[in-house]
């Protein structure tokens, strides 16, 4: 597979740049008055300036485009070139005294008179080894350096600047007095530094000015937030926050593993993770990067919850998913005040707020397997490894809350919280037990020999008890949230989160279950008042339900004459007040005339309103399709076909009807 230079430059781009987030994590880790003493307000402010400036370099790394990011770290390889030469240089002068030192040492006890001229020193091969190697490395480090500047006149010869403790101990320079050569290379080579700073501080300038006018004008033009959006994606901030928090979690595991502190091997490897993760997340940097870490992680969870179902199939036409926990970890230790606590109250809130990432992944989760459950109890899939699948997962999703709530409640004392996190859990069991209700009803009915006609009313039986649980646990939760705003101490978060809870969790479910409840009540008294078909009339119609397509043996007959399943009718009649064939008004009185539509565009309007048999569900995406929809009468043998497509707004009103 071959890459594209866009990728290798995005993967270039994300590597160059993750050092500017842990030089940010440094800076807002230091307090430089608190680790260096101050003794002079000349060296605070000093020391203030470098500080700052610190940031703006960090700043200016994460926000480089490429080619000039790829110019900064060039400078630096070649900054850390020569450091490598003063230490060569260094050590080829501590050698020198060392062993000068050793010979002075044994020439004393000797009585012998050195030699410490050119001839004697060339007839030692190894000092003459010493020398070539220390020459050869000098004038490496200097080629390599010219090159990656693209030096090529005479000022390259400069950067030999290391080399001349060799030269003057070639030329007879006292080996006692070789660090003073050393020293006025190091200072030749800072000048030559900072002159080179110096020389480009305009291009500088000129490039951090040109950035902040594309940024200015960029947010005048498109606004703060869409740039700073199109900026999280370009630049692939998230997979930067996330190798990032990566490598200093795994460097923090490190440090512990290697520490000499035995007491906290003994509590065991769950309790390094957390404090590790504690560790991990004391600035504003390293929690963003934790809670991208949780997206990601939770994302790659749900790919392979999928991937488990579905197959390879489950990935076209995919979005991201994983954001709500990543959000969610976020909300959290903001309003708990994570960052304030001790590395020690980190961990173990920590903890409690993995509970609730994992609750809430339990429930994603849920969602995807949800859909792919009832379709393959509806669609009467034959595959019993796909069943199997499916079932052994919403088992252990049944499984995993309830094992969470008695652990929360057997080592945790009880708050908000906790509350929150335990009534998450119920209402996941709940709803994945109700999804086995549903789907061992349907099975049911596909092992019949005959339809069966009161599925339809058992499947909302099982569905509104389920509905009913829920809305049971909602109050609940509702009432602790409220007895601990006014008994316990009161959050403003807190306060946001109950109103919210009321809304989409206590308000939007009544709201719907009642509505639900009033259309079935209505469809079925309207069923009621129709009249039922004769033994005459059915042998007369000789046709199948143009609604689901199955034999007719009862039927109800609508004013308008036609003839269809009271229980099929009553579904149609949920979302539609009209008949399935002519379109005419059923709501009205049967002796009041009414003008039918346009039968082709009536068609056209109203046919994603069937609600098909089960069995006629296909398996492919939960869509259901029907087709060659016939009707017939006494006079007339001509059958017209038209097809049924659904679509999923339709659907999720019909799910939420039945």
């Amino acid at each position: 597979m071959k890459l594209s230079q866009e990728s290798v430059e995005k993967t270039v781009s994300v590597i160059l740049r993750v050092p500017a987030l842990f030089l940010i994590e440094v800076w807002f880790r230091t307090n430089p008055h608190k680790t260096i003493k101050l003794h002079s307000d000349d060296v605070e402010i000093i020391l203030t300036i470098a500080y700052y400036m610190a940031l703006i370099i960090a700043v200016a790394i994460a926000t480089l485009p490429l080619r000039h990011l790829v110019t900064f770290y060039i400078y630096l390889v070649c900054a850390g070139l020569m450091a490598c030469a003063k230490m060569v240089s260094k050590v080829y002068v501590s050698v020198e005294k060392l062993e000068h030192e050793e010979e002075m040492e044994a020439a004393e006890k000797e009585n012998i008179t050195l030699n410490h001229g050119l001839s004697a020193l060339l007839e030692d091969r190894k000092h003459i080894e010493r020398l070539i190697l220390h020459i050869f490395a000098q004038v490496f480090i200097a080629a390599v350096v010219a090159y990656l500047m693209e030096i090529k006149n005479w000022v390259k010869f400069t950067l030999l600047a290391f080399a001349l403790p060799v030269v003057a101990r070639l030329a007879g320079f006292p080996v006692t007095e070789l660090h003073l050569v050393h020293d006025f290379a190091t200072v030749y080579t800072i000048l030559l530094i900072l002159f080179c700073i110096f020389n480009n501080l305009g291009n500088i300038i000129d490039i951090c000015k040109e950035g902040i006018n594309v940024a200015i004008a960029s947010f005048r033009t498109f606004g703060i937030i869409p740039v700073v959006l199109t900026f999280w994606r370009t630049m692939a901030v998230p997979v930067q926050l996330a190798l990032f928090w990566g490598l200093m979690f795994l460097s923090q595991i490190y440090v512990y593993v290697n520490s000499e502190n035995l007491g906290i091997w003994q509590e065991g490897w769950l309790v390094i993770l957390l404090a590790s993760m504690g560790e991990c997340c004391a600035t504003p940097v390293s929690l963003l990067a934790l809670c991208v870490s949780i997206t990601y992680v939770s994302c790659a969870v749900l790919c392979l919850t999928k991937l488990y179902l579905q197959g390879l199939d489950a990935f076209e036409h995919d979005t991201m998913r994983g954001w709500t926990e990543g959000f969610t970890m976020l909300l959290i230790a903001l309003q708990t005040d994570l960052l304030e606590l001790r590395p020690l109250q980190r961990a173990f809130l920590m903890s409690i707020l993995l509970f609730i990432v994992a609750s809430s992944l339990i429930q994603s989760m849920y969602e995807i397997a949800d859909p792919i459950l009832l379709a393959l109890s509806a669609s009467h899939n034959p595959s019993i490894f796909k069943h199997v699948k499916a079932v052994a997962l919403c088992m252990v999703l049944w499984m995993l809350p309830l094992y969470m709530t008695y652990f929360i409640c057997q080592y945790f004392d009880m708050d908000f919280w906790l509350m929150v996190i335990v009534s998450s859990c119920l209402l996941t069991s709940v709803q994945i037990i109700g999804s086995l209700v549903v789907y061992s009803l349907f099975m049911y009915d596909f092992i019949r020999p005959e339809p069966w006609e009161k599925l339809d009313d058992v499947v909302y039986c099982a569905k509104a008890i389920t509905r009913v649980l829920e809305f049971i646990v909602a109050v609940f939760v509702v009432c602790f949230g409220i007895k601990e705003s006014l008994i316990g101490e009161w959050n403003f978060i807190n306060a946001i989160i109950l109103v919210v809870h009321c809304y989409f969790n206590v308000w939007q479910r009544l709201q719907s279950g009642w509505k639900s409840f009033l259309l079935r009540w209505e469809a079925a008294k309207k069923v009621e008042s129709l009249p039922s078909a004769t033994e005459s009339q059915l042998a007369q119609h000789d046709d199948v339900c143009a609604i689901c397509y199955s034999d007719m043996k009862t039927a109800c007959v609508t004013p308008c004459d036609h003839l269809f399943h009271g229980v099929c009718l009553r579904k149609w009649l949920y979302v539609k007040e009209t008949c399935p064939m002519c379109h005419r008004d059923l709501a009205k009185n049967p002796g009041q005339p009414s003008q039918p539509q346009n039968p082709v565009s009536a068609e056209m309007d109203d046919a994603n309103n069937l609600n098909v048999r089960p069995e006629d569900v296909q398996d492919n995406d939960n869509k259901q399709d029907t087709s060659d929809c016939s009707s017939s009468s006494s006079d007339t043998t001509e059958v017209d076909t038209f097809d049924v497509d659904y679509d999923d707004e339709e659907l999720a009103e019909e799910d939420q009807l039945t």
